[in-house]
Formats: C-alpha cells, sequence, structure tokens
C-alpha cells in the first residue's frame, strides 16, 4: 500500500455499503472458517496455500474475498467485480486497500472477520520491507489474552493506549460510553479509523501520539494496552520494540496511568519485565507502584531464559534471515542482556485500581492459573473484591466469624486406587470450571469444611467440627487453618457474604 495512503472513501457511506458486501458475500468468522474447512483462524498455515486455494476454487463471492484479503493471493478483475457488486472496483481501491494491475487485483492489507468485527491489519510481508517498521499487527495470540481478561463494566470513557488496528477500543466500545484509541504509529491510526467506520462505530475517535500524550488532563474508568513491550536492543517496529531501555516501557506507562484513572478505575496492561539474578521479580514490579494510590495485581504468565526469549522473538519477525544473519542478530541480543544483567524474562497481566484517599492500598503478585476459562474480567474485578475483603481479614477473628458459601464454580475430583478395604483416594482435586480455573490439592478434611459453606454458619463453627472428626486441639490447627482458607478466599473457592 502507498505509504500516504489515508484508508478513507470520498463517500463515507460507501463504509456501510462494504461492510454489507461482505455481510451478503458470508464473510463471517462461521462462513470463512467452514469453507476452509479449519476450527479457528490460528489454524490456517502459511504452507497451506494449495489446499486452502482449493477449498476456494468455487468462483462465488465469498471464495473470492477470501483469496483476496485472507490468503492474500491476486484474484482475476472480473471475480473481484462480481464480489463486489453493487460497489465498482475503483470505489474499494481509492481507499488503498487494493491494487488493480491489468486483469490482476491484489489486497494490500489483511481483513479477518473476528467477534461480530472485520477487522483491517497488514499483511506480513511487509516486515520484510522497507516499511517495516510502521507495521500494523493484527489479531494475535496477545491480542486474544488480553481480551480474555478486559474488565467488560460499563465505562463512561475508555482508552486504549497502543491501539494498533484498533481491535481492543472496538470491543471496549460495546460497554463505553465513548472510547480513544490512541497510537504513535499513524499508519495505525489511519487503520483503527478505517476499522472504525468500516465496522460503524461511532463512539470512538482514534489520535496519533506517544503514550499519554494526547489525551492530557483526561481521566478513565479502564484503560487498556497491549504496548510494544518486547525487550530488544532494536527499534526495528514500533508494534514490537519500545524504543526505550529494557522494560521501561512498560515501567512507564504503570507509574504514570495513574493520574489518568478515575477513583476506582482499572487499568489493564499486557507486558513483559525483566528478572535480575538475584532479586525476586515480584518485588521489582512492586517497587513501580509504590506510593501510586493504587492496589495491584500482577498475574504472571510464564517466566523465559533470556536466550529462549531472543530467539523466539527474532524468529517471529525475521522469517527471512538466513542462519548467518540469525547468528549475528542474536548474539547482538545477548550481548545487550548481558550488558543489562537480564538473565530471564517475566511476562503477564498488571491490573492497577485507583483506590486513594486515607486506605492502605495493596499488592498481590503471583502465578496466573494454566486456564482461563471464557471471559475473565468479571472474576478479575472479583479477585479485587476478595482481596479487599482479605484486607479486612487479617485478624483470625474476623475470618472465624464469616459466614462465607463454596463458589458455584467448585468442581472436587478424586483419584482413587483400590486397596483392601475398597477404593482409597490416592489426590482429591479442587478446581474452577469457569474463569480464572484456579486448581489444587486438597485433603479430605478441608473439602468436607468446604462443602459446608453454605452462608448460614460462621466459620469457626465448621472449624470446631473439623477439630472434632479428626481428634485435634482446636487451638493447635487454627492458625494453618486460617491461612488455607484465606488462599481458597483469595483464589474465589470461597465467598463472603
Amino acid at each position: 500500500m502507498n505509504k500516504n495512503s489515508t484508508f478513507l472513501f470520498h463517500d463515507p457511506d460507501n463504509f456501510q455499503r462494504l461492510r454489507s458486501v461482505f455481510e451478503t458475500a458470508g464473510y463471517t468468522n462461521a462462513g470463512v472458517l467452514e469453507r476452509l474447512g479449519v476450527r479457528d483462524f490460528p489454524s490456517i498455515r502459511e504452507n497451506d496455500l494449495q489446499l486452502l486455494l482449493r477449498r476456494t476454487s468455487r468462483d462465488t463471492p465469498l471464495d473470492t474475498l477470501i483469496r483476496l484479503f485472507l490468503i492474500e493471493t491476486p484474484c482475476d478483475i472480473e471475480a473481484v467485480k462480481r464480489a463486489l457488486q453493487p460497489m465498482k472496483i475503483e470505489t474499494l481501491a481509492e481507499t488503498g486497500i487494493i491494487r488493480i494491475d491489468g486483469s490482476l487485483v491484489t489486497a494490500t492489507i489483511k481483513l479477518l472477520p473476528y467477534d461480530n468485527l472485520l477487522v483491517a491489519f497488514d499483511q506480513s510481508r511487509m516486515l520484510q520491507t522497507d516499511l517495516r517498521q510502521n507495521y500494523v499487527m493484527g489479531i494475535g495470540s496477545s491480542t486474544l489474552t488480553l481480551a480474555n481478561v478486559i474488565i467488560r463494566r460499563h465505562s463512561r470513557l475508555t482508552l486504549d493506549l497502543g491501539t494498533g488496528c484498533g481491535v481492543h477500543a472496538f470491543m471496549a466500545a460495546q460497554h463505553s460510553d465513548y472510547v480513544i484509541a490512541t497510537d504513535i504509529n499513524p499508519r495505525a491510526v489511519q487503520i483503527a479509523s478505517f476499522n472504525a467506520s468500516l465496522n460503524g462505530l461511532t463512539n470512538i475517535v482514534c489520535l496519533e501520539g506517544d503514550l499519554f500524550d494526547p489525551v492530557k488532563e483526561r481521566k478513565f474508568d479502564l484503560v487498556i494496552t497491549n504496548p510494544p513491550f518486547v525487550i530488544s536492543p532494536e527499534t526495528r517496529y514500533i508494534y514490537r520494540d519500545g524504543g526505550m531501555e529494557a522494560d521501561q516501557v512498560c515501567r512507564k506507562i504503570v507509574r504514570e496511568v495513574p493520574q489518568y484513572l478515575n477513583e476506582g478505575g482499572y487499568c489493564q496492561i499486557l507486558c513483559n519485565w525483566i528478572e535480575p539474578h538475584g532479586q525476586e521479580w515480584h518485588k521489582r514490579l512492586q517497587s513501580w507502584v509504590e506510593g501510586a494510590g493504587c492496589d495491584v495485581w500482577v498475574m504472571r504468565s510464564e517466566t523465559r531464559d533470556a536466550e529462549t526469549y531472543a530467539s523466539t522473538w527474532i524468529r517471529h519477525t525475521e522469517k527471512d534471515d538466513n542462519e548467518d544473519q540469525f547468528a549475528q542478530r542474536f548474539e547482538k541480543w545477548m550481548t545487550y542482556y548481558e550488558q543489562q544483567g537480564i538473565n530471564s524474562v517475566g511476562a503477564g497481566l498488571i491490573t492497577i485500581r485507583r483506590r486513594s484517599g486515607s486506605h492502605l492500598n495493596w499488592y498481590r503478585a503471583d502465578d496466573a492459573p494454566e486456564k482461563m476459562l471464557g471471559p475473565c474480567g468479571d472474576y478479575i474485578v472479583l479477585g479485587f473484591e476478595l482481596r479487599d475483603f482479605l484486607e479486612t481479614a487479617q485478624d483470625n477473628t474476623v475470618l472465624l466469624n464469616t459466614r462465607f458459601h463454596v463458589s458455584p464454580d467448585v468442581r472436587l475430583e478424586r483419584q482413587s486406587a483400590p486397596s483392601a478395604e475398597g477404593w482409597a483416594d490416592e489426590t482429591i482435586r479442587l478446581r474452577l470450571k469457569r474463569g480464572l480455573a484456579y486448581e489444587g490439592n486438597i485433603d479430605s478434611s478441608m473439602a468436607n469444611v468446604i462443602v459446608r459453606c453454605d452462608g448460614n454458619r460462621p466459620l469457626k463453627d465448621l472449624l470446631k467440627e473439623m477439630a472434632g472428626s479428626l481428634g485435634a486441639d482446636i487451638s493447635n490447627i487454627t492458625s494453618a487453618f486460617c491461612d488455607l482458607v484465606r488462599k481458597l478466599v483469595e483464589r474465589g473457592f470461597l465467598l463472603p457474604p
């Protein structure tokens, strides 16, 4: 695509006309996946080209649109004209998203159906051109991860910081009165604006600028950001490289965002951070938020050693590098990590809630559950509410006087082995079947306590019964019992009133 393309129609009504063309052709999640015979879009691989071409060989409008905008294959101009009816092919060409070359038409961007949206973004081949720095990423794994955990409650004003193609802003528009989407990349702002118009979203504005510069003096109920968090010595790609030393772009966002949050407002940032040798990772991140007037929950999803981290990201973008080029680039990255004292890199979600005043703010950092099942935003909010409760119940007396109820999402699984007396439990495992699907082993005595938590009896009565069944002195088990209950509450197995 032309570097100066504006992604605009001369007639704004053509956005809706183009959307109707795709809908009429069946270019939807279900329609495209069924035609291609795959279960999801990540299942489509570049080396499946011949298979995909065969499955789109019926010359229907849907086949042509899939070939043009998803498989990235030049198409016959007459087939494209038929697929675009009643729009004229020249009308679409004026936006710059297709190029006409004699009898062939080539798309210059991808168009992906996702969650009732049509989302345009750059083709991966742009990463191997001189325009690579302004590459606009599509819907990748980090996009889906963040989308799954975003808090989807009503927001008066939402900020999508570093919007890229705009997909998070578009989803936020469904539960926000107004959304501001910002990006330092002018191409991203153009594509996001095109996408907003294509999807008929009128409560979004896309602004160009670095981090919070375009929204000075504004305050938000929700800030969401999937920033250029990769820790690298390069500035080759705006979407990947933050342009600051080590993990400072994520630290800068975390340090500055509190001043842009309304009281009770949330910020959710997907990020990477360095984990220096000899320093506990969670304490380093805690230093980022000290004195911010916010409660903070860090969920670490993974840690990778520096060598694996560098290799993964270089392979992700430099697909055309030969082994010598890869070796040179890899050595450059490792030299940078050694200079920075980086042994490993952590990744995860940081959720920040503005809560100022006389309250003592809390900080929680732990490993995320192995599974996150379905939309998890409500469970993130629940996690904050549960931690708020635990801050008020640090005295065991308060905890023991609380009438808990077991979460309806709790499931218990037993694994038993044959014995002389019949089946004997080897393991008893608790898990949550929705949201933040924590799980862990538990003994039968505690499992019986949990199932008796029905909201009617204080915890101290259940402790007394447990001590009696074990023949134990209640004073000897109270402390350990309360510690375990706190863990069960923190992870959502037990709920206070």
